[in-house]
């Protein structure tokens, strides 16, 4: 399967166009695919709202609220500032996707703010989905803000900014726990310090 993904010997296109009203797809959002696909395929890059705006007639709002769509329904993910037909491809190809973990981005900051989100504030992390950062890319920047005590959007923003510049992918990866550690932190629980004669 992955020599004839190499050798592009796969109309994506046409198997989106077979397979877009089984898979629950609206027009536009097919529509938005096929035109996503046709921007990979002839190699404009990053592929962006406004890019997708220059071909076809949907205003950009339209375009904005798809993109979140097709993203929240994980039918294409973005990495770093710039869309990943992946997930799409695979389930057009009966494949499994890596399961993704739904997050509630708004309730993630409301704890870290505590206090209720504006609308504005709302639309703010909403923006922050449109220009590419993953949901996970978005926690890390915040746990970086209230680590350092500016607990802004604007701070938050540049902070993402700043990694996707400079191709960080995933600021707080979780680290394998050792076998030893865990041994270690038993032994710490286990001690009886009340038998130490000393």
């Amino acid at each position: 399967m992955d020599e004839l993904l190499e050798y592009g010997c796969i109309d994506f296109k046409k198997l989106l166009i077979l397979k877009a009203k089984s898979m629950k797809l609206s027009d536009q959002e097919c529509y938005v695919l096929l035109l996503i696909m046709t921007l990979d395929e002839i190699g404009i890059k990053p592929i962006t709202p406004s890019q997708i705006h220059k071909i076809c007639s949907l205003s950009l709002q339209q375009i904005d609220e798809t993109l979140i769509a097709l993203v929240d329904h994980h039918y294409i993910a973005r990495m770093n500032g710039s869309l990943d037909l992946r997930p799409i491809e695979n389930l057009l190809l009966n494949q499994k996707s890596e399961e993704v973990q739904e997050v509630d981005l708004v309730s993630v900051f409301e704890d870290a703010f505590g206090r209720s989100l504006s609308q504005r504030e709302v639309q703010l992390i909403n923006s922050l989905k449109c220009q590419g950062h993953s949901d996970d890319m978005i926690i890390d920047a915040l746990d970086e803000s209230v680590k350092s005590g500016v607990i802004t959007f604007r701070y938050i923003e540049k902070i993402l900014d700043n990694w996707a510049k400079y191709g960080v992918k995933r600021r707080y990866a979780p680290q394998p726990i050792k076998q030893e550690n865990i041994d270690v932190e038993q032994r710490i629980k286990d001690y009886k310090w009340w038998e130490n004669d000393e």
